[in-house]
């Protein structure tokens, strides 16, 4: 069981960090949004005090391994209100990652949420994955959650596709939730990517057929304060088409807030067929 607050953690100074990326967080390697969550920690090290992130835009090179990745940070622009910082990270000298991240001052010149509620009540409204299954999940990743699915699928072979829609409501552990709206952040970024998958397999029939390596993943994030333990994710992944894949996704408080929102693009490739 991994954490996600320790293992995001980073080490070093005056632009140049380091981190050990943990095998508790694999999908087929290291999970992207994780990834992804080590280099916003490393932008917000070198953010001018007092301001937060506001949003993250990344793009995915090259997969990374189980292993120490060397974090290059710049700032390249600051004022009172606001700072933009790049985040670039390599592994053996091999890119891995490059991010950008606005950090910003909190205020409340301006408020208004028009955000459309989801259909998927409180997590106090549905069951737990045990209700649903005792099978062990095959990636370490998924044992860094409490779960309550949606939309359960109980055979894949039989199914018959659908909406590519996918959503789940979601309780980090050990630590579940931090007063630290960098580690509130961090949490944000990886779930943000998490339905990308997920919901695209859905308007298909049957077992997979393909895998989708991320390209790229945007974040905006609405609110980081008061946002408690469990979240609901959900995405869609609305067009599949020249080899490209694109989703949606959003991530919502218990309370009914809507956190933050994230968009990216996928590569698709066919998997061999089997035997």
């Amino acid at each position: 069981m991994g954490d996600i607050g320790k293992d995001t953690t980073v080490v070093g100074g005056d632009g140049q960090y380091t981190a050990l990326l943990s095998r508790d967080w694999e999908i087929w390697g290291p999970m992207g949004g994780y990834v992804a969550a080590v280099a916003l920690r490393a932008a917000a090290a070198e953010a001018p005090a007092g301001l937060e992130p506001a949003s993250f835009t990344s793009q995915f090179l090259s997969p990374a391994r189980f292993e120490a990745i060397d974090i290059d940070v710049i700032v390249r622009r600051k004022s009172r209100r606001a700072a933009a910082v790049t985040a670039r990270v390599e592994q053996h000298g091999a890119a891995i990652l490059d991010a950008q991240v606005w950090f910003a001052t909190p205020t409340d010149v301006v408020r208004h949420d028009h955000a459309k509620d989801h259909r998927h009540g409180h997590p106090d409204d549905h069951p737990p994955i045990s209700a649903y299954t005792t099978e062990q999940t095959v990636f370490p990743f998924w044992k860094n959650f409490e779960r309550k699915p949606l939309d359960w699928i109980e055979d894949w072979d039989a199914f018959p596709g659908g909406e590519p829609e996918w959503a789940e409501w979601l309780k980090f552990v050990p630590t579940s939730a931090w007063a630290d709206p960098v580690l509130e952040a961090a949490r944000l970024v990886l779930l943000a990517d998490l339905p990308s998958f997920p919901a695209a397999t859905r308007a298909h029939p049957g077992a997979h057929t393909f895998v989708s390596p991320s390209l790229d993943l945007a974040v905006q994030f609405h609110r980081l304060g008061g946002l408690g333990e469990w979240l609901l994710v959900q995405g869609v992944s609305p067009i599949a088409d020249r080899g490209l894949m694109a989703f949606r996704s959003e991530v919502w408080s218990a309370d009914g807030r809507q956190a933050a929102s994230g968009s990216g693009q996928l590569l698709l490739r066919a998997l061999p067929p089997e035997g």
